[in-house]
C-alpha cells in the first residue's frame, strides 16, 4: 500500500506541468555538482518513550550533498549527520547525547521561470529517511544510561525556487511527508522486551516538514560558496509520542561540473 501510494503521489506532481511552461523553463536550478559544508546544528526534543521532559542542545553538523541533471529532470540527493549534547529546559533531570542523521532523495521538475532563467520554481517527490540514537543518562547518582532510538522513512511533495541576485543565487527548498514508516521502540535497547515492529504514519499522525534557505556565490571558475539554513521538525502523535525540531546553519562549498557551469 506504502509503494503504491507513492507511485500515484510521483505521477500526479511530475505530470501536472503544462509542455508550454517547461519548454521555458532553465532544466535545473543547480547544475551537476557535488558539496560539502559543515556548521552548527541545535535539537530540541521531547520522547515519550524515554520520559516527558523536553531536552535542548547544540553541536557540531556535517552535510553532503549531490546534484545532477537527467534529461530535464532535477535529481538531488543530500545527506546530514552530528553529534548534540542535551540538557533539561524547565528543571529537568539527567542529560542526553543525540547522534543522528538523515538522507533526503529529490526528484524535482521545473514548472516555471523568468524570461532570463533568473528566477526559476520545480516541483517534485522527496523521500527522506532519518535515525537518531539517543543515549540518555539518568541523574540518580549512579551514572545510569539507557539508549533509545526513532527512525523515519517517508515520502511526500518537494519543492524548489531559486533567485539570482546580489551575483549569486538565494534558493529555497521545501518537503512535506506525506506517508511514513517509524521504528520508534517503546523501551530501551537494552530492555529484554520484545522490539516492537514498523508502524505505518500517514499525516494524521506523524505532521512535520524540513526545508533549507540559503545564498551561494560563484568563488572561482568551478567553485561556488554557500552559507544555508536548515530546518526540520515532527510531531508524532503515538501511544510514546514524540516532539523534535532540529536546525542548523552551514557554510560550504560546491564544485561544478565544468561543461555545466553557469
Amino acid at each position: 500500500m506504502f509503494v503504491k501510494y507513492a507511485a500515484r503521489l510521483a505521477l500526479v506532481v511530475l505530470a501536472a506541468v503544462p509542455a508550454a511552461v517547461l519548454a521555458q523553463s532553465e532544466p535545473c536550478a543547480r547544475p551537476t555538482s557535488i558539496q560539502a559544508s559543515l556548521g552548527l546544528g541545535q535539537s530540541d526534543r521531547a520522547d515519550a518513550a524515554i520520559n516527558n521532559t523536553q531536552y535542548q542542545g547544540r553541536g557540531p553538523q556535517l552535510s553532503l550533498g549531490a546534484a545532477a541533471n537527467m534529461r530535464g529532470l532535477c535529481l538531488e540527493a543530500f545527506a546530514t549527520g552530528g553529534a548534540h549534547y542535551l540538557r533539561p529546559l524547565g528543571g529537568g533531570f539527567g542529560s542526553e547525547r543525540v547522534l543522528d542523521g538523515r538522507a533526503d532523495l529529490y526528484l524535482l521538475k521545473p514548472v516555471a521561470s523568468s524570461a532570463d532563467n533568473r528566477a526559476t520554481f520545480a516541483a517534485g517527490l522527496a523521500a527522506q529517511a532519518s535515525l537518531a540514537g539517543t543515549k540518555h543518562s539518568f541523574a540518580n547518582g549512579q551514572s545510569t544510561t539507557s539508549r533509545y532510538r526513532l527512525g523515519v522513512g517517508s515520502i511526500g511533495p518537494a519543492f524548489d525556487a531559486s533567485y539570482r541576485i546580489l551575483g549569486g543565487r538565494v534558493f529555497a527548498t521545501a518537503t512535506v511527508p506525506m506517508v511514513s514508516v517509524v521504528d520508534h521502540p517503546y523501551v530501551a535497547a537494552s530492555s529484554l522486551d520484545p522490539m516492537p515492529g514498523l508502524r505505518v504514519a500517514t499525516w494524521s499522525s506523524l505532521r512535520g516538514g524540513s526545508g533549507q534557505l540559503g545564498y551561494e556565490r560563484a568563488l572561482s571558475r568551478y567553485l561556488t560558496g554557500t552559507i544555508a539554513y536548515q530546518a526540520s521538525g515532527l510531531r508524532y502523535d503515538d501511544a510514546r509520542p514524540v516532539r523534535a525540531l532540529s536546525q542548523m546553519l552551514t557554510f560550504g562549498f560546491r564544485l561544478t561540473r565544468p561543461t555545466e557551469h553557469r
